[in-house]
């Protein structure tokens, strides 16, 4: 190849080769520059699928522009030889840097924050590295970090687990220890454990592979180890690496914490994000440089006696600091005081559930909701942050929400939810006293907020003038009670409005503007003088995730958020900026939500939320009709819900967050195997149902911001859009012959069935719903194809109907179920749970067409929760259980 040319590239000298490929210097005649040209290996790019996915995911990671990340500049093919055409980086691989005691702290660091920071954009943009390992990760001469082959490895996914997988090893001036020992060792000892079984992989598979490098740049030796590819294999699956304070002197304390947690075998114990790495390692770096870093006692024997560098490192850098403290101090400037280590310490942790924390003035006492010891009702509590008990200052039946402290600390003011979709706002002194009604509005029973104006006369709360508009934002006068409306949500939003905060000033108010169940995106609107919107709200976010509760820094510089799946949230913050991107507090874990802070006390205080849903199977097949046994069938820490079994009853897919994200899985029928089926990454991804030949799923995604159907094959794949509009699609159900897709979708206006060709096409109505009935959640066609079921939202409560599939007449078969999923069809008749009996729980029911006779099934302890999937032969019903909701009030000190 050397000396010839490809395309209008030059081939000048190789400088690696590897199992994937010859790496060689080249240069671009079109603009004069070095590049790197990768050729790679005919039998690598031999399936043209297994290329074509390759070729999407290097185009994915050259638009990255990051400057840790090797920039692709093309991907092309020349008189048959595949190439890859990228940025030339003159340096050396990691693994020709690490010497065999391991690396100096300050290089760790340094380099090891570089990487987090690439892979955690990669991350975020949905592309996984899958082959992170030293030899794909270069060092320029100035210390510069460029990670290598991001999507080569997507070339050998579809391998057998175990397979071997090539390594690129780029020619140094010396044989490295890392080096020598082959490609295949090289590879399979930075394997994650799901990887090395040929399972599918997402991020967290490269925060493993991660960890393995972190470990041997500190230790000099690699994590797993072994005479063989399979007893690295083992090692990986089964062993836990030597501890780091055994092989190296003094190695920092959080450092060892951090490396052992990437390197944990079990994916919910392990980081799940990679930013939330880099944050931590950054941390680390700082109090490496102030000289504040903690290290472990040595215990590594004679090894202990001699002097660590790092320790020499911390001993100068501390000397620095010294003597800059001395020099500023004589300049009499204001010294500032290392802070404490922030985090996050209960102020409650009652039984139930405590929400929506807002601050007096001072900074001393918070306000909030709390449903009690019983779990009865929520009222509205005051207690001081330091201690003691909380006094009640609420007693209505009523659900009371959303408590706001008054700027001037005189009043608190709440959400008093009604009867028929009204809401009282009412103001209560904070030690207790009547309360009074300073308006009542058309307004959600889900918490929305509210937001004090600096004025302390006016209120910011979420309303509509009429039944049937979008909620919007309006501003309420605590003294007269009138109203005025800021925002005019258009038809093409969902729910409409919520979470409205004021910034210090006044002038501006932030918001969440929804475009969907599952996706809310934030919102500015500045304000006149006398409270008058100037212009349209300018929106802020991009995340197609769920957004919400905003609330302003008390300098107005930053904007702090709850963002993520709607199980498992965390707390963010950005600049009230479009070209701004949310960054994710560090000592926040996942279920933050509500943050609140204070100014004078430099607090912050949130609501931290404990969410588990498992599905369970119940035997109903028994001669009497009664329960046989009751099992957990599918169950994690997460959400697991939405269940529905496979036509030949052999497989049931679901909805799980396990991973992270909400994303549709599938499994055998006794809960073993299973398989994540999307991988969508942030977006929810929920709802799946199964195709009549078992080979599709189809489910509701939202990628790209809207909700919309997708069809994607039940062994996984790409997925197919079969929807597109800024209409609520919902619910997808397949029509009995495979032929058409049922839907929910409010898409004129009000919620209506739709179908839709199953290959794609136009969406036509079913339904023509009335004033008084509302379309409800789950559609489904009937097995003999004549009908199709759906439930009904009348002044009366739930129902079930149904339409013939040629359209017709409406007709009403059942009066009353207990939630709008909880029916299914079957060849006989409709399973469904009943209203739930005060003392006997939930019974489900079995009404037979042909007889019009209903019979007992079963009774559950617990709500069930969404969809209900009774197996094709009759002889089991999946339904979700609630294990575990809670919520405490969390504080952070000394916070800004």
């Amino acid at each position: 190849m050397i000396g010839t040319t490809l395309a209008h590239y030059e081939v000048l000298e190789e400088i690696g080769r590897g199992g994937m490929g010859v790496v060689y210097k080249a240069r671009d005649t079109h603009l004069d520059r070095f590049v790197a040209i990768k050729v790679l290996p005919a039998e690598a790019v031999v399936n043209p699928e297994r290329k074509r996915r390759f070729v999407q995911e290097a185009k994915s990671a050259s638009a990255l522009n990051h400057a840790n990340i090797v920039t692709i500049h093309d991907i092309a093919e020349e008189n048959g030889v595949d190439f890859i055409a990228m940025e030339y980086v003159p340096g050396k691989t990691l693994d020709e840097l690490i010497p065999r005691k391991g690396m100096r702290l300050n290089d760790v660091l340094k380099y090891s924050v570089q990487i987090a920071d690439a892979l955690a954009t990669a991350h975020e943009a949905g592309i996984v590295h899958r082959d992170m390992k030293p030899g794909n990760i270069m060092v320029t001469e100035k210390g510069e970090v460029k990670v290598l082959d991001f999507g080569l490895a997507k070339l050998t996914e579809m391998e057998p687990a175990g397979a071997e997988a090539p390594t690129q090893t780029i020619k140094g001036p010396s044989s490295s220890p890392h080096t020598e020992e082959g490609t295949i060792l090289g590879t399979v000892c930075y394997m994650s454990p799901e990887q090395a079984e040929g399972k599918s992989v997402d991020g967290r598979s490269d925060i493993f592979s991660f960890g393995a490098v972190l470990y041997e740049m500190v230790a000099g030796q690699r994590a797993f180890a072994g005479d063989s590819r399979m007893s690295t294999l083992a090692a990986v699956m089964n062993s836990d690496p030597r501890p780091l304070q055994e092989v190296v002197d003094t190695v920092p304390l959080e450092l060892e914490r951090i490396v052992s947690r990437c390197l944990r075998k079990q994916l919910d114990r392990r980081f799940q994000h990679m930013d939330d790495i880099k944050i931590e390692l950054e941390e680390l770096k700082e109090e490496s440089e102030s000289g504040r870093l903690a290290t472990a006692p040595g215990t590594a024997g004679p090894r202990s006696r001699r002097v660590s560098p790092w320790l020499l490192v911390g001993t100068a850098a501390t000397v620095v600091a010294v003597v800059m403290a001395g020099w500023f101090w004589q300049r009499r400037e204001r010294a500032v005081a290392p802070e404490a280590a922030l985090s996050a310490l209960p102020i409650t942790s009652y039984s139930g559930q405590e929400e929506g924390p807002t601050f007096s003035p001072d900074g001393r006492q918070v306000a909030f909701s709390w449903n009690g010891a019983d779990g009865n009702n929520f009222d509205i509590y005051v207690k001081r942050v330091e201690s003691g008990q909380p006094l009640r200052l609420t007693k209505d039946p009523a659900m009371d929400t959303d408590p706001a402290w008054s700027p001037d600390g005189s009043f608190i003011a709440f959400r008093r939810i009604l009867s028929s979709g009204k809401v009282a706002v009412l103001l209560v002194p904070p030690l207790g006293g009547p309360a009074r009604t300073a308006g009542e509005i058309l307004s959600p029973s889900f918490s929305t907020g509210l937001a004090w104006h600096p004025d302390g006369e006016h209120l910011c709360v979420v309303a509509r003038e009429s039944r049937g508009e979008r909620y919007g934002l309006f501003l309420l006068s605590t003294g007269s009670g009138e109203m005025r409306r800021l925002t005019s949500p258009s038809l093409e939003w969902d729910r409409g409005e919520e979470g409205p905060s004021f910034s210090p000033d006044g002038r501006t108010i932030v918001f969440t503007r929804h475009a969907g169940r599952f996706n809310a995106e934030l919102f500015r609107l500045a304000l006149s003088e006398d409270l008058t919107p100037v212009g349209e709200p300018e929106r802020l976010t991009f995340e197609s995730l769920t957004i919400s509760d905003p609330t302003w820094t008390p300098d107005g510089s930053e904007i702090m958020f709850s963002m993520g799946a709607n199980t498992t949230p965390s707390l963010y913050r950005m600049r009230p900026s479009p070209s701004d991107r949310p960054s994710r507090l560090p000592l926040v874990g996942e279920g933050g939500v509500h943050p609140a802070i204070s100014a004078p006390a430099r607090r912050l205080a949130y609501t931290r939320v404990e969410f588990d849903a498992d599905i369970w199977r119940i035997e109903i097949g028994g001669p009497d009709g009664k329960t046989a046994r009751s099992e957990s069938l599918i169950h994690s820490s997460r959400w697991d819900s939405s269940p529905r079994y496979s036509p030949d009853g052999q497989r049931i897919a679901f909805r799980s967050d396990r991973s992270g994200n909400a994303e549709i899985w599938v499994c055998d029928s006794d809960g073993a195997n299973a398989v994540q089926v999307t991988s969508f990454g942030g977006p929810h991804a929920g709802g799946p149902n199964w195709s009549p030949d078992g080979k599709w799923i189809v489910f509701v995604g939202r990628p790209e911001g809207q909700q919309d159907l997708y069809v994607i094959s039940s062994e996984g794949g790409r997925p197919r859009r079969l929807t597109s509009s800024y209409a609520l699609d919902a619910n997808p159900d397949w029509s009995h012959d495979g032929q058409w897709i049922y839907f929910r979708s409010n898409r004129t206006g009000t919620n209506q069935v739709w179908k839709i060709p199953a290959e794609g096409g136009e969406a036509v109505r079913v339904t023509h719903e009335t004033a008084s009935q509302r379309i409800g959640t789950l559609l489904l066609e009937s097995p003999d194809g004549r009908f199709v079921y759906y439930a009904r939202i009348g002044e009366r409560g739930l129902s079930v109907w149904r339409v013939p599939v040629s359209g017709g007449e409406e007709s009403q078969i059942l009066d009353s179920i207990s939630s709008r999923s909880h029916f299914f069809p079957s060849d006989r008749g409709v399973y469904y749970v009943a209203p739930a009996d005060p003392e006997d729980g939930f019974p489900v029911r079995f009404l037979d067409l042909a007889s019009g006779k209903i019979r007992e099934i079963t009774t559950l302890p617990n709500n069930p929760g969404w969809a209900i999937s009774p197996s094709p032969d009759g002889k089991f019903l999946l339904y979700t259980r609630t294990e575990q909701a809670g919520s405490d009030l969390m504080l952070v000190e000394n916070f800004q």
